[in-house]
């Protein structure tokens, strides 16, 4: 019998012919070249589309920073349910430790500290950023369509941190140490595969997308659908615009500005989960502190 992984058809009379492993190896890595050179030219953009494409991607990271220094991850009426719950010595007076509060001038309402899984949001979101901008700024209208742009190290890179952004993701919608570590060893192994020498979108595309459904997954666990289908709603549209390209090289900057309507409810998934709640109180009862002293 014929083994089909050593043979290829030679003409439409079904007639074979036996080929060296090598040259069929040689052959299977050519069509895999071929399929990427397809795919980058199918999305290929003018050097205008491009830095828009590194514009619209700023928003989120933008919002992200204020976000955290402005203070609006706590709320007024967070601090009036909260602010006064001083903890009780064992003389039974109530005391609080002001050494955790921070009183800046240019920050008036930064009082303390963030929460930990808010912070992981953000980094996540943050640190993306600078990366894809570069690649979509200098180098991807520079580069030729094809390998040369596909294996770029600015264009590995920003996929890469895409990854980060999802590990950092999972701690920051569980806030379980373990759930964060199991997803950073996953994004870990996805970031080592970025910087193999074959380069495959698909299996990039696939893995991304099981990084972004892991770190969703909690939401529902902890029963909030609402704010679950908001994020996949969003994320729907936008691996619609990704995927389709229905308006050609614009597609891209629609598809990154959808995005930017993400990390808001991330970051209120971040400041709702219970591990938040301990240094929320801690900020809470800072802010009362410094609205006392002023009165004072």
């Amino acid at each position: 019998s014929l083994d089909s992984s050593d043979y290829t058809a030679s003409d439409s009379s079904s007639k074979y012919q036996k080929l060296h492993p090598k040259t069929l190896f040689k052959t299977n890595e050519k069509s895999k070249e071929l399929d990427v050179e397809k795919y980058m030219a199918s999305r290929e953009m003018t050097p205008f589309q491009e830095r828009m494409n590194a514009v619209t991607v700023m928003p989120g990271a933008f919002y992200c920073i204020m976000f955290l220094l402005s203070g609006a991850w706590l709320s007024e009426h967070f601090v009036e349910e909260h602010g006064y719950e001083l903890p009780n010595t064992n003389n039974g007076a109530a005391v609080f430790d002001g050494s955790q509060c921070l009183s800046l001038s240019w920050m008036p309402h930064f009082h303390a500290l963030p929460p930990l899984p808010l912070v992981a949001a953000a980094l996540g979101i943050i640190l993306h950023a600078p990366f894809s901008f570069i690649y979509h700024w200098k180098y991807a209208h520079r580069l030729p369509a094809g390998l040369p742009r596909t294996t770029h190290w600015s264009r590995r890179m920003d996929q890469a941190m895409i990854h980060f952004c999802s590990g950092c993701m999972a701690y920051a919608t569980s806030g379980r140490w373990d759930f964060f570590v199991a997803n950073a060893l996953f994004n870990a192994d996805c970031i080592y595969r970025q910087f193999m020498q074959r380069v495959r979108p698909r299996r990039n595309q696939v893995r991304i997308f099981i990084s972004v459904v892991a770190y969703t997954i909690p939401l529902l666990r902890r029963g909030d659908l609402m704010l679950f289908s908001k994020i996949w709603f969003l994320f729907t549209i936008s691996g619609w615009l990704f995927s389709q390209y229905p308006i050609g090289g614009w597609s891209h900057s629609v598809f990154h500005i959808v995005m930017a309507f993400v990390p808001p409810l991330l970051m209120t998934a971040a400041v709702e989960l219970p591990a938040s709640q301990e240094q929320l109180k801690v900020a809470a009862q800072c802010a009362v502190m410094a609205k006392e002293s002023l009165v004072s």
